[in-house]
């Protein structure tokens, strides 16, 4: 049994101790330090290392799974309580498991955590409903979902002056300017769905006005914006979703990853923003297309449970 805390300090000097590690090691977002000699006392102490500056025989195995693991699921959570990272670190035949949690002031490694507790954690910071406040579900493209984003964010803007100035909300008309003008210059927040669609696609995707316009036409065929002469509104249920959604509190992000048959690595996962226990969208992106669905918090449990149930979820990954 191997459970310790410590701070982001010791363990970027363990990372001088690895000799080897695969591109799935969750070690690789550290950078190797020297261990000053108090932390080397602290790791003795905890019989981490022996006096040869090596692993011991307790903790060699969880050192080698963290730097060579054969699959990894993995959240990460940013949101009013604070920003932190999990990860389940698996080997080859999912006897081993090693948990790593990464918080601003501390890493914690645990050798014999359920990876499905995690779950019952998460559940206490989301909530538990099998409501939710609205229903959408929608497939665009990369350019579309931008613009999606693009438009709710300025309606969001919008009821929270209304909210401020104590005046009526009533849904807005915008140009292709305005859209693009927000696509072009949204600061990384996760307060913003421009931010958030370009951290799930991978790039920070700038359309041209020309693209814009584009697909600002096919979402008005799908039903998603209407048009009056040069300017243009969400739907109704849209709207609705920008209502519910002003002040975004949780972001949870979920990655699958496992060796493939030649060493490649297959990944699997989703996004999901929060604004209340009965607002939640998830975000899923395909490398084509991107997903926004309003689902509810037990819903989300369902999908985070799919997640870190290695038995379920990683040989689908590889079929």
């Amino acid at each position: 049994m191997l459970r310790c805390s410590f701070d982001h300090e010791i363990i970027e000097g363990l990372c001088t101790m690895v000799k080897t590690k695969n591109d799935l090691s969750p070690l690789n977002k550290f950078t190797a330090k020297e261990l000053p000699k108090d932390n080397i006392k602290i790791l003795q102490d905890l019989d981490l290392i022996d006096s040869e500056m090596k692993f011991t025989e307790k903790a060699t195995p969880v050192a080698n799974l963290l730097s060579n693991p054969y699959a990894v699921a993995k959240v990460f959570f940013t949101g009013g309580v604070g920003a932190y990272e999990h990860s389940i670190i698996y080997d080859e035949k999912f006897s081993k498991h090693v948990s790593l949690t990464v918080a601003p002031d501390a890493v914690t490694i645990d050798d014999e955590m359920e990876p499905g507790s995690i779950v019952e954690i998460l559940e206490d910071l989301i909530g538990r409903s099998n409501l939710k406040s609205v229903n959408i579900k929608q497939v665009f493209s990369v350019d579309e979902a931008l613009v999606v984003a693009a438009m709710l964010d300025m309606e969001r803007k919008a009821n929270l002056r209304a909210f401020v100035d104590e005046i009526p909300f009533t849904s807005n008309y915008y140009t292709a300017s305005n859209i693009w003008r927000i696509i072009y210059s949204t600061t990384p927040s996760i307060q913003w769905f421009v931010y958030i669609i370009n951290e799930i696609v991978g790039s920070n995707t700038t359309l041209t006005l020309q693209q814009v316009e584009t697909a600002i036409k096919q979402l008005a065929g799908k039903g998603v914006v209407t048009e009056n002469g040069s300017q243009y509104r969400l739907s109704a249920d849209m709207s609705l979703l920008s209502g519910r959604m002003i002040v975004v509190d949780n972001v949870l992000s979920v990655q699958a990853s496992v060796q493939g048959k030649n060493n490649e690595i297959v990944n699997s996962g989703f996004t999901c923003v929060q604004s209340g226990v009965h607002d939640l969208l998830f975000l899923d992106y395909n490398n084509k297309d991107v997903i926004f669905e309003t689902i509810s918090s037990v819903r989300l449990k369902d999908y985070l449970l799919h997640f870190f149930n290695a038995e379920a979820c990683f040989p689908k990954l590889l079929a």
